[in-house]
């Protein structure tokens, strides 16, 4: 064997093995992009844009001025390359990309539903409707759908509020009170996802009398079940989901959210028959996107060791996890938020779905199995309680609590003592600037004015400043489909603390101080999300040499104060090099609306109600 013979069959080794290694963690398809680099990264394609209009978000922590850049490459792993600061730097002899528009990262959505959206979007959509309304939109859905609404085939629903009902929670009878609706088999999920609304077949199924709500759980109604209610009295009445009915979910989802911007989702809820669904269109390159998955067993609540995590990572997308949710307590809408003093407008303190015993219990077997444990907490005693266990958590295993991540999923009411213990444990805030400005028209009568000033919604002041650098930034989402996905318009209420789908913009003082300017904005969706998963290594939030090939073009300057964040336009958006939406496509289709865009209602109505 000649001298260049043996230096090609050491190359074909090195890959080969790079190959089977890559293999034995992620499966087959995961080898492709080692495959590339080891051979044949080369000179990628470059893209540039006017001077100065590529948002990097690779500024230091306490800039609010960002890193800018003209042209930057991607290869041909669907990585990025290079990145230059001026056109004039580009290699001599290369084809460009000109980009008409402004370049940001690709964006991601820290707390989202996938699956549930993907449902909302091919079943009854109820949001801001009266009771009329509610019924003729079954009556519509069933027209195109006649073979729904049998005992194996539930006509299923998401969106509906009692504020549009006067205040009252609906009854399964109301359901029924269209003759063709009579003996159907409906479910209709609250705008938060805490309470289910069913009709009379399905309310037949149960033992009568009514065995009373589970604790954790309420029965307000003849027809509505709430937390712990509907979990243990509905969930096992409900027909199987297949896995086709998953996938059918996702793939219908993920474009949608590629419309409003999205590359990447922190899914708040992957339950455990959805995992391997995840896995499948990982590995064939078919998901489309970034999911950072948070484990539910088939049981809420409950320990499944079981289930493996995933690190499936291709040019075509991702699907990890690694994490897992538990669920502290309800909503503050359904008067489910679990709070230390009673609600102002009704005699209850909400509803912790666990013991603080159960809680302690449950996430120190997470814990020390090593998953980030990511805790849904809404009222302030939730959120004490999770601090509480967080902490127990750590004392019992010193051992395991370096850079464990642990997350607070809403963090919304923090009790005054509470808030410094985000900074001493280490613990990541994860919130949606949304909910705020959502909640504003009700939020005022469900807590009142002292624990609305001194506990309710932080924003700005969860971020580190040069006085207290060590603060954990919080990760910004929507909790869609309780909030619409659509990132800009959360960029809008954390910058201004007004609803990004209201003229006026009424608030007090509150509002007013805890507004974030539009770097931290972008970290929101960014570099903070990447921290709360250990994506900081693949680039997210970032246009970085290495990292994820993932960003989006908007058609207007999102650092001009005179530019409304809420009204930019998303043009395209990126997933690992490949463009997987374009505005210019969707004009030629005739699809020009976004269906991402809020639902909106009478003003001055109560208005979603944080969930999931």
């Amino acid at each position: 064997m000649g001298p260049y013979q043996s230096i090609l069959a050491g190359v074909i080794a090195i890959v080969t093995y790079a190959s089977y290694q890559a293999y034995l963690t992620n499966g087959w398809l995961s080898y492709l992009p080692v495959y590339v680099s080891a051979i044949d990264k080369g000179k990628g394609t470059i893209y540039c844009t006017q001077p100065g209009r590529i948002y990097t978000s690779t500024e230091p922590e306490f800039s609010n001025i960002p890193d800018t850049a003209t042209c930057f490459e991607v290869l041909a792993d669907g990585n990025f390359g290079n990145v230059w600061k001026d056109r004039d730097e580009v290699e001599e002899k290369r084809d460009v990309v000109d980009v008409d528009g402004w370049v940001l990262p690709g964006l991601w959505d820290g707390h989202g539903h996938i699956v549930p959206y993907g449902l909302m979007e091919a079943g009854v959509k109820v949001y801001d409707q009266n009771m009329p309304e509610v019924i003729d939109s079954i009556l519509a859905y069933l027209e195109t759908h006649p073979t729904s609404g049998s005992r194996d085939n539930w006509i299923q629903g998401t969106g509906w509020d009692q504020a549009y009902f006067g205040g009252n929670m609906p009854t399964a009878e109301q359901l029924a009170s269209h003759p063709l609706l009579s003996d159907l088999y409906i479910y209709l999920s609250r705008v938060d996802g805490h309470c289910a609304w069913i009709s009379p077949a399905i309310l037949r199924l149960l033992p009568s009398p009514l065995p009373p709500a589970p604790p954790g759980g309420a029965i307000p109604t003849n027809g509505v079940f709430c937390d712990n209610a509907m979990d243990n009295l509905l969930f096992p009445l409900m027909p199987p989901v297949t896995d086709e009915m998953v996938e059918t979910y996702i793939t219908t989802a993920v474009p949608l959210l590629h419309r409003v911007g999205l590359v990447g989702v922190m899914d708040a809820e992957t339950i455990y028959h959805e995992v391997g669904v995840y896995k499948k269109l990982a590995k064939e390159g078919r998901l489309g996107m970034r999911v950072y998955g948070m484990l539910e067993c088939k049981q809420r609540n409950t320990f499944c060791p079981e289930v493996e995590k995933a690190n499936i990572i291709s040019k075509e997308g991702a699907f990890i996890l690694r994490a897992v949710k538990i669920f502290g307590d309800g909503a503050l809408g359904s008067w489910g938020a679990a709070l230390i003093d009673p609600y102002e407008d009704e005699p209850t303190s909400g509803t912790m779905l666990m013991n603080s015993t159960q809680l302690t219990e449950l996430t120190s077997q997470w814990f020390v199995r090593n998953w980030q444990v990511n805790i849904h907490a809404i009222g302030d005693e939730a959120n004490r309680e999770a601090l509480n266990a967080f902490e127990a958590a750590m004392t019992l295993h010193p051992d395991m609590a370096e850079d464990r991540r642990l997350r607070l999923e809403h963090a919304q009411i923090i009790h005054p003592d509470d808030q410094p213990r985000l900074q001493s444990l280490r613990v990541i805030p994860s919130i949606q600037p949304t909910h705020a400005t959502s909640d504003m028209a009700y939020a005022l009568d469900r807590l009142g004015l002292p624990r609305l000033q001194h506990s309710a919604y932080r924003m700005s002041s969860l971020f580190p400043t040069p006085e207290h650098p060590d603060k954990i930034p919080p990760i910004f989402g929507s909790d869609f489909p309780v909030e619409p996905p659509a990132p800009l318009a959360g960029m809008h209420a954390a910058v201004t603390r007004c609803d990004p789908n209201k003229v006026s913009c009424d608030r007090d003082k509150l509002w007013e101080e805890e507004k974030v300017d539009r770097v931290k904005a972008l970290r929101g969706f960014g570099r903070n999300v990447a921290f709360g998963g250990w994506l900081e290594g693949y680039g997210v939030g970032k246009i970085v040499k290495e990292g994820w090939g993932d960003w989006i073009v908007v058609d207007a300057d999102m650092m001009d104060e005179k530019v409304e964040l809420r009204k930019l336009k998303v043009l395209e958006t990126w997933v690992g090099g490949e463009r997987k939406w374009s505005f210019s496509d969707d004009l030629r289709n005739g699809k020009e609306k976004i269906d991402g865009e809020k639902r909106v209602g009478a003003e001055g109505a109560q208005q979603k109600p944080m969930g999931y």
